[in-house]
């Protein structure tokens, strides 16, 4: 028999599931032949008729421990501690036994990371998490007071999330295993000092890792003085940034595994020796790439080159497979960039990307000359060649600006606005999968003039889960035209720093359904609590910034933590103490984290500079003294004069 902990666990989850296939057998029963049992899926003590082979598939103690894990493989961590734990001492034993765990330690209550930490051992880890940002301060510390980096035998990837701390950096660096594949740093607004950067770029060289992807501060990693290490076995290298071309040619000499190479551009300027300015060094040749040949993927994802200089990387790369072209910026502002008119003339790519089975693109062009013709330009994109690799491309029109892109969309972001001319090939599916890629949609208001009355059919932008709303709310069909565009229950995060009308905001963010992240002005703030708003549901986190730092302007707490009671991450402005410990006795039973942003003085008279540094000190001071008074279970951390708490 199954033990009962099981047998409610599956009743519980799949108790539609066993009525439906109940009462299919037994309509099956009745047009069956006599000599057949119909069958009973019923748990009832006096079914007399259930097999033992029904008992097995009715209860997760009877599964093949193989299922078992298959099942695991496809739920993530917190799941299997929060709702398969305990279920009964088989699953127990089997999760003990299991060695795939993915943590993630990252917006997580400090109650449910020490439960998790508690029942995990290291070598039952093959993916982690590292985080200590806004959500979780002190995580980091913490987990490594409970665990050693070297226990962690099995793991093959880590990811470290807003990691500032130098001390942490070096002790994780130097206690990385040779089972490590994949390494992954985040944080835009890291303070690394030289012996961490040479501590990584050493810990790159393991023959072990695979993959890395540095997403740090523009350019850290990547001026030619970095020392890339000798003998590189890395397979895939992903950059936030610009690339210099020395730091390039190094890295590809050392890196003979290298398959695939992310930046957002490789600088060739340095090195680019213009024959049109000096006619004196025609017979100087710019030297060329070891290796490039080993490369199948190559993206440039915020690529300023001009096509002259693509045309002598590129047929280097005589292995090239797939190639991302990403020429993005704000085309409503004016660009500082030239623009390369030769970049949309479809006959130049052909020459160079012809062996390549995948090519995604997205040129953004300043129209200078009012004679040039833009369909002239789209037409060389549809020649056999495009046409043969099924390479389909649309182009958009804003009054002097030209975007060309492949499709899908090769973005996950976009911004709508207004066009003078859009084509896309006639082709439903096609138009239907587009913008499948775009996750995060910016849209001009004022585009938005009954727009859902003049779309039909499924929204353009199905996928999209972040919605940023720029620009004047005019009217309450304004709420079905942002619809036509996006899927309104897909929405989990929205974004808008603009005023609002009241009551038509209020319908709109209610129609968010499954809304987990808001980012507001303390004017938009306003504008719900005049509104009456009050968010019942679980808000994953809550961010208020300050539209204008000249005025400061501050939440009001009580008729807030009346707006939303269930809030789980908070960032806002305040201006005392007394507001700070309000908000945390009324919002502590779903709070995780909050950041307190206090106002600063930036009076910039070098007079008063001493006096400035005391008051900071007293304030500091302060802020110390009130964070360690607090009765609840906390780490804090104090940063620029504003506070940061992790809760239980």
């Amino acid at each position: 028999m199954g033990c009962k902990q099981c047998k409610i666990w599956l009743t519980k989850h799949e108790n539609q599931n066993n009525h439906l296939t109940t009462v299919n057998t037994s309509q099956n029963s009745s047009s069956s032949s006599n000599h057949e049992q119909p069958v009973s899926l019923s748990n009832q003590p006096n079914s007399q008729k259930t097999t033992h082979r029904e008992e097995k598939c009715t209860s997760l103690d009877n599964l093949p421990v193989e299922l078992v894990y298959h099942l695991l493989d496809r739920l993530d961590t917190d799941t299997i501690f929060t709702s398969l734990y305990n279920v009964c001492p088989r699953l127990n034993s089997i999760i003990h036994q299991y060695d795939k765990f993915e943590l993630k330690l990252i917006s997580i209550s400090m109650s449910h990371f020490h439960h998790i930490c508690s029942l995990i051992r290291p070598e039952q880890i093959r993916s982690l998490t590292l985080s200590d940002g806004n959500d979780n301060v002190g995580l980091v510390r913490i987990f490594l007071k409970k665990f050693r980096m070297e226990s962690f035998k099995r793991l093959h990837s880590l990811t470290l999330v807003n990691i500032n701390h130098n001390e942490y950096m070096i002790k994780i660096f130097l206690s990385m295993t040779d089972q490590l594949r994949k390494l992954s740093i985040l944080n835009s607004s890291e303070i690394y000092n030289d012996t961490i950067i040479d501590i990584l770029m050493t810990s790159c060289g393991k023959k072990s890792l695979e993959k890395i992807s540095l997403h740090i501060e523009k350019n850290r990693f990547l001026s030619p003085t970095i020392i890339w290490p000798d003998k590189c076995f890395l397979k895939e290298i992903k950059l936030a940034g610009i690339c210099s071309l020395a730091l390039f040619r190094n890295i590809l000499l050392q890196s003979p595994n290298l398959k695939k190479f992310q930046a957002y551009d490789i600088d060739i300027d340095d090195e680019w020796i213009d024959d049109d300015e000096n006619e004196e060094v025609e017979e100087i040749k710019i030297l060329p790439l070891v290796n490039a040949s080993n490369i199948i993927s190559l993206s440039l994802t915020s690529a300023r080159n001009e096509m002259e200089k693509l045309e002598w990387l590129l047929p280097q790369c005589t292995q090239l497979n797939y190639f991302k072209y990403l020429n993005i910026y704000d085309y409503h502002m004016e660009s500082i960039y030239e623009s390369d008119y030769s970049l949309i003339e479809g006959e130049r790519w052909e020459k160079i990307i012809y062996n390549c089975n995948q090519f995604e693109f997205i040129f953004t062009i300043h129209i200078d000359d009012e004679s040039w013709n833009v369909h002239q330009c789209v037409n060389s994109f549809k020649r056999k060649l495009w046409q043969d690799k099924n390479w389909n491309i649309a182009f958009e029109q804003y009054d002097k600006i030209l975007l060309i892109y492949s499709l899908p969309y090769a973005h996950d972001a976009h911004y709508y606005d207004r066009s003078i001319l859009f084509s896309i090939p006639n082709n439903a599916i096609l138009s239907i999968k587009s913008f499948e890629n775009v996750t995060k949609l910016r849209i001009n208001m004022v585009t938005l003039n009954d727009l859902g009355k003049k779309i039909i059919g499924p929204p353009r932008f199905s996928n999209v889960s972040q919605l940023i709303l720029d620009g004047q709310w005019r009217n309450p069909d304004t709420i079905d035209s942002i619809g036509s565009l996006v899927c309104l229950s897909n929405i989990t995060k929205l974004i808008r720093l603009e005023r609002v009308p009241t009551s038509i905001f209020r319908t709109f963010i209610y129609s968010l359904i499954n809304l987990e992240s808001l980012t507001l002005t303390t004017y938009v703030l306003d504008s719900m609590n005049a509104a009456m708003l009050q968010y019942f549901k679980c808000l994953h986190s809550l961010n208020i910034v300050q539209f204008n730092n000249d005025y400061r302007h501050f939440v009001n707490v009580e008729p807030f933590c009346a707006m939303f009671p269930q809030i789980r991450h908070l960032d806002i402005p305040i201006d005392n103490l007394d507001s700070c410990q309000y908000l945390i006795e009324r919002l502590e039973k779903y709070l995780i984290s909050i950041v307190f942003r206090f106002p600063h003085n930036d009076d910039d008279d070098d007079d008063d500079d001493d006096d400035d540094d005391d008051d900071d000190d007293d304030e500091n001071a302060e802020l110390i003294e009130w964070a360690q008074s607090l009765q609840q279970n906390h780490q804090y951390r104090l940063r620029d004069g504003d506070i940061y708490l992790w809760f239980q």
